[in-house]
């Protein structure tokens, strides 16, 4: 898609940027003939990209639907397996473990196996696939714009790596806590009569609360972190893109003067839409598995 759009742009701008085409220069004739011939090459490209919307619709609802079917195949069987060995086990095994913990396993930890091997799996392919497919690309385009490009690489993978990270470790202390939580509830109301017949609520709900209270701490700064994390991606993709503008605006000056080599004002938008694009959503999609991919 970017190339179709940088041929268009080029289209445009020889028909639009020509003095000889001018239509106040020029034979009312050779205007028209010319202008049709614009129109020509534009609507070729649009049926070219309506093609290609028709094929992205198609394999994407089929490898989403392919992921999501296999996904729940898989938490179906996981959570078979997981129920019979939960029966052979000894009741030593359950003494050590908390009131609900077993049940809340069997429900939260699976559910993450399933939405990581959802659509997520099919997304990720198709990133990285489009990471390698716009570098290659834009090197055939304008090499040394591309290579300016490559220093989005390491502050990306930064970036991904440290939230990645520090947002990992919020949601583990999340789960932890209101795992905690729900054993309390759960041994609580299972238990209410003995509760009630020792005065224990008041004690149950202090602790109750203390851990929904960890909980939230936990997630305020998971939330902060998920917050830096998209702002840092941003600020990189749009201080990659003034780059890239500003060193094509000069490689175009160039070409206007006759000393730059033929790049083209597509050439350069193909080359920075396909690579400061390419690489914020592979990265943003690697990075933030539990927050929002810009």
């Amino acid at each position: 898609m970017g190339i179709i759009f940088g041929q268009l742009l080029d289209d445009m701008n020889d028909s639009s940027c020509d003095p000889e085409l001018d239509i106040s220069l020029v034979d009312p004739a050779i205007a028209k003939a010319t202008q049709h011939e614009l129109q020509k090459e534009v609507n070729k490209k649009v049926l070219i990209l309506v093609y290609l919307g028709i094929a992205s619709f198609v394999l994407i609802y089929t490898y989403i639907v392919s992921w999501n079917l296999f996904s729940q195949r898989l938490a179906q069987r996981l959570r078979e397996k997981y129920f019979i060995s939960l029966l052979g086990q000894d009741a030593a095994f359950f003494d050590t473990r908390k009131a609900g913990e077993v049940s809340s396993r069997l429900n939260s930890d699976i559910q993450v196996v399933q939405t990581g091997t959802s659509e997520k799996v099919g997304m990720y392919i198709a990133t990285i696939s489009f990471f390698i497919t716009a570098y290659v690309v834009g090197f055939t385009r304008d090499a040394k714009l591309a290579g300016m490009l490559i220093s989005l690489a390491p502050a990306f993978l930064l970036m991904g790596i440290l939230g990645g990270h520090y947002v990992e470790k919020f949601t583990g202390a999340v789960s932890a806590a209101v795992g905690h939580a729900s054993s309390v509830a759960s041994e609580a109301l299972t238990h209410i009569a003995v509760v009630h017949a020792f005065g224990a609520a008041p004690r149950l709900e202090e602790k109750f609360s203390n851990n929904m209270l960890t909980a939230q701490k936990a997630g305020i700064k998971k939330a902060i972190t998920t917050a830096i994390q998209a702002g840092a991606l941003y600020f990189i993709a749009f201080s990659a893109n003034a780059l890239a503008f500003w060193q094509g605006s000069i490689k175009i000056a160039d070409t206007v003067e006759g000393k730059g080599n033929n790049a083209s004002i597509g050439q350069i938008y193909t080359v920075v839409f396909l690579i400061v694009d390419g690489k914020c959503s592979s990265y943003s999609c690697r990075c933030s598995k539990n927050s929002v991919c810009p």
